[in-house]
């Protein structure tokens, strides 16, 4: 099975925008804005605060959870990566190793303590 592409950063951030909660927060600071924009303090700049604020808090802590799950990502395919590669088959008579991939039908799979079982298989013998 092929893995799919691993989401870039910037598609991890754009995702964090789309959450319920943090749409109506992206809502709420542009309704501030505009109604700070259309009254009758227009002219002061202090009048904007509070959906600047709503605005910088929710940018800055999307950043920081796509930051944390772009880097948790790395951390499973760095688990991944640790994962039994290959194993040992009998094969005609002999004890070979093998990537995983490349074992078949009829391969005598050699199984020890901690290995992974590396497909459907039956049975023949256990200690």
């Amino acid at each position: 099975l092929e893995k799919p592409p691993k989401p870039t950063l910037l598609m991890l951030f754009i995702l964090q925008l789309t959450g319920f909660v943090i749409v109506l927060l992206l809502v709420a600071a542009v309704a501030s804005i505009t109604v700070n924009g259309t009254g009758p303090n227009r002219e002061d700049a202090l009048s904007y605060t509070t959906g600047m604020a709503i605005f910088v808090i929710v940018i800055l802590n999307a950043g920081i959870a796509a930051w944390t799950e772009h880097k948790a990502g790395d951390a499973l395919e760095a688990l991944s990566k640790m994962t039994q590669a290959s194993i040992f088959v009998v094969r005609d008579g002999r004890e070979v190793k093998v990537d995983v991939p490349d074992v078949v039908r009829g391969d005598l799979v050699v199984l020890g303590t901690g290995d992974v079982v590396p497909a459907d298989m039956r049975l023949i013998e256990a200690d």
